[in-house]
């Protein structure tokens, strides 16, 4: 991939709060950015940037400054007469739950001319569910999505309010992305839901040959080039025209795994690979690299040592040469 490349990430950037009161920069499609960003300059491969809307308020002062600080250019977010977004992040049971604010900045996403010309020109595109939960916003990014020509992540990232039950995604809103996605992310837990709201359902009981699938079923109806689930402790699977490919279960401590963003590093390594032509095994190689390394952090996007970036660079290497 040239070093003037460009992926956008579009979608909702809100404040995750934790039970310990401490605050930081999140959003599924931000996340994505935030550690393709990394990957790219470290590896000098072009440049990831951010679409969406903040509040004139502090905590959308806040994440202007942690774009700025983490080298992804602000000239794509859009200040909004609303509140920036944020979210109570609640973890049990080794999974997080959310308190997802509504009517926020990121429900009011306006795509300019400076934006379509964004589309047209970028090499990748990183958007999900949530985000088009308003009318608003869910034109705004279908009409992005729909100009970029490369690589199109849809990392889904279902999103129920914990308290109230109240879903942020529908049917219509996940057939319509994966009809315009080229790849797609989810858990497992999240393939037997969309599954199941487009009326797909295997005649497997349960286990892998239930999961590969559905897997090869939404490949299929949606044209889609590959499709990968997470499994958390359980690795991941990734399923492509040719191949079906396992990551095996992780050997982390699970009591010190911090769940939040593990999905959305994974993305970000994945997609990464994708764009650089590498081989899927070493796609997922470097997708397990990546998120093995976030959950051992409670923020969703922590900065990458200088120990883990040469290990990513070995990957790089060896990956290239093949």
């Amino acid at each position: 991939m040239p070093s003037n490349r460009s992926v956008v990430g579009i979608g909702e950037v809100l404040m995750d709060v934790f039970e310990n009161g401490e605050a930081t920069v999140g959003g599924a499609p931000f996340n994505v950015i935030f550690h393709l960003n990394q990957l790219m300059r470290a590896l000098s491969r072009g440049e990831a940037l951010f679409l969406s809307a903040v509040g004139k308020d502090a905590w959308g002062g806040h994440i202007r400054t942690t774009l700025a600080a983490a080298g992804i250019s602000t000239r794509y977010l859009e200040e909004a007469e609303l509140p920036t977004g944020s979210a109570r992040v609640v973890t049990r049971d080794g999974g997080a739950g959310f308190e997802i604010q509504d009517n926020v900045a990121w429900d009011a996403i306006q795509l300019d001319n400076p934006a379509l010309d964004l589309a047209r020109s970028c090499d990748a595109v990183v958007f999900g569910t949530l985000a088009q939960r308003s009318e608003i916003s869910r034109s705004s990014i279908r009409r992005f999505v729909s100009e970029v020509t490369g690589h199109r992540l849809f990392d889904v990232n279902l999103r129920r309010n914990t308290g109230k039950g109240l879903a942020g995604y529908n049917a219509e809103i996940i057939a319509e992305s994966l009809k315009l996605a080229t790849l797609v992310k989810m858990n497992d837990a999240e393939l037997d839901e969309v599954s199941r709201l487009l009326g797909f359902s295997p005649e497997v009981a349960d286990g892998d040959e239930r999961t590969l699938r559905q897997m090869d079923w939404l490949r299929g109806a949606y044209a889609l080039d590959a499709v990968a689930i997470t499994r958390g402790s359980k690795g991941a699977l990734l399923a492509t025209e040719e191949k079906h490919l396992r990551l095996p279960d992780s050997d982390l401590d699970q009591a010190l795994v911090h769940p939040v963003g593990a999905g959305d590093s994974f993305a970000a390594g994945l997609l990464f690979g994708l764009m650089e032509k590498w081989t899927p095994e070493d796609s997922l190689k470097l997708a397990n690299l990546l998120s093995s390394w976030v959950v051992q952090h409670l923020s969703a996007t922590p900065a990458l040592p200088e120990a883990v970036l040469s290990q990513i660079r070995e990957v790089a290497a060896q990956a290239r040469h093949r």
